[in-house]
């Protein structure tokens, strides 16, 4: 479809999602006046809505701005958009009573409407609770594609942002137009990021187990931080590490971590290595999520091996770990240690395995940026990298296909839920036996026989716990370097100018499951 037929079709597209979501809202109207616990729930999709509104309508304003594979992927969100209101109103409507005229006038059909009957007041809080739950996963859904569209380089779309301050979405769009602003390299902030070097020496500091980054809580307070430390290598140019760091430091100072799967950065802290070292290293301080318990790493939580959880926590596990990546490449930069040791997870409620944030920072880079090309002989870190980037000696340059490698490999151990790397009392490890006899130095050619064998777990195994479009997922992911892959093979259209076209590929395939 060509990008006038597009522009035609999302006028039609976009006209249903606001015919159903208008109907939505005066039906639920009808009974604004019912049961304080039915009101709330009214309340709710109508506060919902009206965000979601705002958003449809800005998206019809920009929608020339965005390249043909950014609209149709918002086509096919909206589509599954239009599919839930159309399921809501059916269902909220024929749990309302009331005697309608053939030809009603809005006013005429709020007075008609009568109201619920004693009876239907469970049924109808359980289908607005239905309703409420559908729209917030749509929410879920549109979410990475709504920053997407505000990281695009467009003067309508600054023209757009500037004329919403008082709008239903304005906090939102004032957090996205100070982090467009850090995109596009224009200063939004007062002071230096960079936080006093004894800033950290009153706090207590807590190791978390099977993970190199630590909790913080200053004395006389009772809130939490996450540290994660960045060392500047011997042979390492300090210079470009710290405007590196400054520079994702500026962009996470402004990250939701619920929507990027990325803490929020509180600052960063430069500190000389020990033992009279003359290199440098630095410490991100990252805020937790409030109201989240203490973030563990997903490794502790793969290695007691506790399964009494629905799949579809997995699955929220799984989609924050693409999104945070996808940000991050997005953001510029490649991450190249991703595992789980450097995901944390914390809880919004006891029953879910919670939500997902990447940590682990030590060997990021800019996607442009200079890289050493070294490594390390370290099994339980090589699992985790595409072959060509085994080793103290890599073969290729780093590239951000390889921190998509990394995904599928974290992927599967997440979908299978059994670490593949288990922990002696010494602090030693050893591979997982469903690796079988994976040696713990791999060579070149053993690397490959392990790629080959992550593959086969992906066909094999991981369909009969999580399906065949997980499976089929995890399994793009490592074969994300191999010619015939389709999704990202091809490394130049990783090199859009805005990063978006990198997001859109990972909600793509995010999306499907």
């Amino acid at each position: 479809m060509s990008g006038a037929e597009l522009g035609l079709a999302i006028v039609a597209t976009l006209d249903l999602c606001f015919k159903h979501g208008n109907n939505l809202v005066q039906l639920c109207a009808s009974v604004k006046d019912a049961k304080s616990e039915i009101a709330e729930r009214v309340l709710c999709i109508q506060t919902h809505w009206k965000r979601t509104s705002f958003q449809l309508g800005f998206l019809q304003r920009v929608w020339q701005n965005l390249d043909v594979e950014h609209q149709i992927l918002q086509k096919q969100i909206l589509h599954v958009l239009i599919g839930k209101l159309t399921i809501a109103v059916s269902k909220v409507d024929g749990l309302i009573v009331g005697n309608r005229p053939k030809s009603p006038s809005a006013k005429d059909q709020r007075q008609q409407l009568t109201g619920v009957k004693r009876w239907k007041y469970v049924l109808v809080k359980e289908g607005l609770d239905r309703t409420i739950e559908d729209l917030e996963t749509w929410q879920k859904m549109f979410d990475p594609s709504w920053f997407l569209i505000l990281m695009t380089s467009s003067p309508q779309i600054d023209m757009e942002l500037g004329r919403h301050h008082e709008a239903p979405a304005s906090s939102l769009l004032n957090s996205t137009q100070i982090l467009r602003n850090t995109l596009q390299g224009i200063a939004h902030q007062e002071g230096s990021i960079f936080l006093p070097e004894d800033g950290l020496r009153s706090a207590r500091i807590f190791d978390i187990p099977f993970s190199s980054s630590k909790v913080a809580q200053r004395a006389g307070s009772s809130k939490l931080f996450v540290l994660d430390s960045v060392p500047c290598a011997a042979n390492g140019n300090l210079q470009r590490l710290t405007t590196d760091v400054r520079e994702l430091a500026r962009k996470l100072v402004h990250a939701d971590p619920i929507h990027f799967g990325l803490l929020k950065c509180y600052g960063v802290v430069r500190e000389p290595m020990p033992q009279g070292s003359q290199q440098m290293f630095f410490t991100f301080v990252f805020r937790t999520v409030e109201g989240h318990s203490v973030p563990q790493s997903l490794r502790a939580s793969l290695l007691a091996g506790e399964a009494n959880h629905p799949l579809s926590d997995r699955l929220d596990i799984a989609k924050d770990l693409a999104k945070s990546i996808s940000f991050v490449h997005t953001f510029g930069f490649v991450h190249k240690n991703v595992r789980p040791e450097n995901i944390l997870i914390s809880r919004d409620k006891p029953s879910s395995l919670g939500h997902s944030f990447l940590v682990g920072f030590e060997a990021f880079r800019t996607a442009e940026g200079h890289t050493l090309r070294s490594g390390d002989s370290a099994w339980e870190k090589n699992l985790y990298r595409h072959p060509r980037r085994q080793g103290t000696r890599p073969d290729d340059y780093y590239i951000m296909q390889h921190d998509i490698y990394s995904l599928g490999v974290s992927l599967l151990e997440v979908g299978m839920w059994e670490s593949f790397v288990l922990y002696r009392d010494d602090g030693t490890c050893v591979p997982s036996p469903i690796l079988g006899e994976l040696p713990e130095s791999l060579s070149k050619w053993e690397s490959v026989l392990a790629k080959d064998l992550l593959a086969h777990l992906s066909r094999a195994v991981l369909p009969k716990r999580m399906g065949t479009k997980y499976a089929r997922i995890v399994e793009t992911c490592l074969t994300c370097l191999d010619e015939e892959n389709e999704d990202f093979g091809d490394e130049r259209e990783f090199q859009d100018a805005d990063g978006v076209l990198v997001g859109v590929r990972y909600i793509e395939k995010a999306r499907t499951y």
